[in-house]
């Protein structure tokens, strides 16, 4: 634990520890805005706006996700020892920010470009934006592998939630204005959306670089490692079955998310309506965070990741029945989906870190960024998977365009794929080792 210069004191020095970790959260929220806008509006700024076929968009997303999932894996290892400590990692976390969100803004000025070019453009700025984005990405989320204790980083990992909850918040509200749009109008909405995204995103990281340079934090347990990337590698249990459960749950989930917008524009009537159910999966993602960190505190880890999954199945169902029935039941139904799904993915990052923490858990004494990296890896070829799985939805029985024929060919997968990807969470939990 480092020093504190002057003003010390147990008080002060846990104000300002606080003041570290708040401004880690603040520092996700940037993030996430920028990532949950690419799950949430890709898809459908590039079909929608952008008049891409279906198959031509699921192409250009798939490739870009798999290129960042492999970057990420790779950057992991490149900055094992650059990103030792929170400063180090804060400061690089600034520098991706600029970067990405640049190259989020040539992205999603893809609708201003003439229409024969944009297939091209839409694959060149979208293969650059995720590659910018690994060095967003990956050193801000090692930081949670360098803090000792399970309830501390349980705790820091529910935090991260509280941000990414917050941005999903945020770019819910949005979404319906942008929605609301068309043509030349809707492609203008959406670069200015990307402008002041990257403005947020470069103040968040900034305050977190500041905080962490001037806080109290936990120096990493668990020293990088000079192993080459690729020689002798072992992916121990332990980390595999975190791996395999981020995957499916990543892959399924994401499906949810990105139909969500087709969903708020063919089948809820209204802005209000469209703003409703999309904010209700946020806020429940939020809302579930201190829930679960209680579960955690009284009961067991294991038992709060059975419980969200419960809480995300029963979600799920209950939006099958009500999707394009009742809009209070149906923002309820999105309410709970977003509660189990939020609590899912909180505890598989948690878990990580403990990967990361501990050498008995990741085999070879894995650096934080490096056992992120394989988790982000892991979380981007399954969104890549599930791109894939909605441009096919989307072309069902309607060739090749970007029409989408009914409510029921929505629901059914944005609620099954989910329920299934819960369930199959549930099977992977004895080995989890969430303890």
């Amino acid at each position: 634990m480092s020093s504190m210069d002057g003003n010390g004191g147990p008080e002060w020095a846990r104000m300002l520890r606080v003041a570290v970790w708040r401004a880690y959260s603040v520092g996700h929220y940037g993030k996430s805005l920028i990532w949950y806008s690419s799950e949430l509006l890709f898809a459908y700024f590039l079909t929608e706006a952008c008049g891409l076929p279906p198959r031509a968009m699921g192409a250009v997303l798939a490739v870009s996700l798999v290129i960042n999932g492999a970057t990420d894996m790779v950057m992991g290892h490149m900055l094992r020892r650059r990103a030792a400590t929170v400063p180090a990692a804060a400061r690089l976390h600034v520098l991706g920010s600029i970067l990405a969100g640049a190259s989020l803004l040539l992205f999603l000025a893809t609708g201003l470009v003439p229409a024969g070019w944009r297939i091209p453009y839409a694959l060149g700025t979208g293969l650059l934006f995720r590659l910018t984005y690994a060095l967003y990405d990956v050193p801000q989320n090692a930081v949670l592998g360098m803090v000792a204790g399970d309830r501390a980083r349980t705790a820091l990992s529910a935090l991260r939630f509280v941000g990414a909850g917050l941005a999903t918040l945020s770019v819910a509200v949005a979404a319906p204005l942008l929605l609301a749009r068309s043509g030349l109008e809707q492609a203008r909405a959406f670069a200015a959306f990307a402008l002041v995204l990257w403005v947020l995103g470069m103040a968040s990281a900034g305050w977190f670089w500041w905080a962490a340079r001037r806080g109290l934090y936990l120096e990493p347990s668990v020293p990088a490692m000079t192993r080459p990337l690729l020689s002798q590698f072992r992916v121990p249990m332990a980390l595999t079955a975190v791996l395999a459960a981020e995957f499916v749950l990543s892959a399924t989930a994401s499906v949810f998310t990105r139909l969500e917008p087709y969903f708020a524009a063919t089948v809820l009537t209204s802005s209000l309506a469209r703003g409703t159910v999309m904010a209700c999966v946020a806020i429940g993602g939020l809302a579930g965070q201190p829930l679960w960190t209680l579960v955690v505190d009284r009961h067991s880890p294991s038992a709060a990741f059975r419980a969200s999954a419960a809480a995300a199945i029963t979600g799920a169902l209950a939006f099958l029945v009500f999707g394009a029935r009742s809009l209070p039941l149906t923002a309820a139904a999105a309410g709970l989906l977003g509660t189990g799904l939020g609590g899912m993915s909180m505890l598989l990052w948690a878990a990580a870190g403990a990967c990361a923490v501990s050498p008995a858990m990741s085999g070879h004494r894995l650096a934080p960024t490096q056992v992120f990296g394989l988790l982000t890896l892991c979380i981007k070829v399954a969104c890549a998977v599930a791109i894939l799985v909605v441009s096919e939805i989307l072309v069902w029985r309607t060739g090749d365009r970007h029409t989408v024929v009914s409510a029921l060919g929505l629901i059914l997968p944005m609620t099954i794929l989910p329920s299934l990807g819960a369930m199959l969470c549930l099977v992977l939990t004895p080995r989890l080792r969430l303890t």
